[in-house]
């Protein structure tokens, strides 16, 4: 059984809820982080080596640490929760049963960042999503760890939620922040970065759900500790959507040494095919990363273990090799076109 480091509470009855949640070590990384200044915390999560659960794995720290600090002009933390992915649904899942596991993330990340304002900016579809986040955000001004001077320790905090209206493109952070702007959700040109020159003009760092709620155990367990868990540069845990024709879909916490093959036939995880089919092909990171054939997937071109990490996963580039991707992890059997399965997602 791996280690969990975002959902071993899942299970808790009424861990929605703030009460429940604190009571089971819920914001104390929050009381912890008031008490360190902001470049230590930059450090902890520099050393933890978490890099960016949603999509391109860039490494969290570097990026909080390129972004600009000028005197007098505002910061902003932007959370990415526009999941629209095909195939992906961790941070839905995430934000549904743990949402102030994501709460307390964005607090630590923008104190980090001396962002006194935050915004999560959520798939349209996710309408109840909202509620939920919104519900959550009360309960933590409520109780003080939002608003004015939280804890005492004299600096403000504000989170709001803002949801998109559909647009796959909003995913990409630039075309996100447009569409939190209000104007029409499209990519800007790069530079200037959003670390620079993001949301309305100011430096802004824009993060997936999955990495900001990583913070947390950052912070409690210190950024030596996150890195002794997975391997190399594929450091912690990692959540993926697992769906398609399996025994066992859903949303699963892996430490990222387990094996592709594993992962797909391990009752912990998908359990298997249904009806003992063969495994024709995956796509193991959404739908924008290339689908690796049995032969490519179980093993890399040169006859090696491929694992469930950044590296085994992109192991021979895009000509025999993949990504990890946001995380959406589709098997397809021996009775599935690959054609007619990649018009469906188009």
């Amino acid at each position: 059984m791996s280690k969990k480091l975002l959902l071993e509470k899942i299970n808790v009855e009424g861990i929605r809820g703030f009460d429940v949640y604190r009571r089971e070590g819920g914001y104390k990384s929050v009381e912890k982080a008031l008490k360190m200044s902001q470049n230590d915390i930059v450090e902890e999560v520099k050393k933890s080596g978490l890099r960016g659960r949603g999509g391109a794995g860039f490494p969290t720290g570097m990026k909080w640490s390129f972004l600009a600090k000028p005197e007098g002009v505002a910061r902003y933390l932007v959370c990415n929760a526009d999941e629209s992915e095909p195939g992906t649904f961790k941070d839905r899942y995430l934000m549904e049963f743990l949402p102030h596991l994501l709460i307390e993330g964005m607090i630590v990340s923008a104190f980090a960042l001396g962002s006194n304002v935050s915004y999560i900016y959520i798939r349209g579809e996710y309408d109840w999503i909202t509620d939920i986040l919104d519900n959550a955000i009360a309960e933590a001004k409520q109780n003080g760890f939002l608003g004015k001077n939280i804890l005492g320790s004299g600096f403000d905090a504000e989170i709001y939620t803002h949801r998109g209206a559909g647009a796959y493109i909003c995913g990409e952070e630039t075309a996100l922040l447009e569409s939190l702007e209000g104007k029409r959700g499209l990519p800007r040109i790069k530079p200037p970065f959003p670390a620079v020159k993001g949301l309305y003009g100011c430096p802004t760092v824009v993060n997936n759900v999955e990495t900001l709620a990583a913070i947390v155990p950052i912070i409690n367990e210190g950024g030596d500790a996150y890195a002794k868990i997975g391997v190399g540069k594929s450091t912690g845990t990692k959540l993926m959507s697992a769906c398609g024709n399996i025994n066992k879909p859903g949303v699963y916490e892996i430490d990222m040494t387990i094996s592709v093959e594993d992962f797909i036939y391990s009752d912990e995880y998908c359990g298997g095919i249904p009806n003992g089919k063969k495994l024709k092909a995956c796509i193991p990171g959404g739908s924008s990363v290339p689908i690796l054939p049995a032969n490519l997937l179980l093993k890399t071109a040169k006859g090696e273990t491929r694992l469930m990490n950044y590296e085994s996963l992109a192991d021979g580039g895009f000509a025999t090799g993949s990504m990890m991707g946001s995380g959406g992890f589709e098997v397809l059997d021996e009775d599935q076109c690959i054609v007619r399965h990649t018009w469906s997602l188009a």
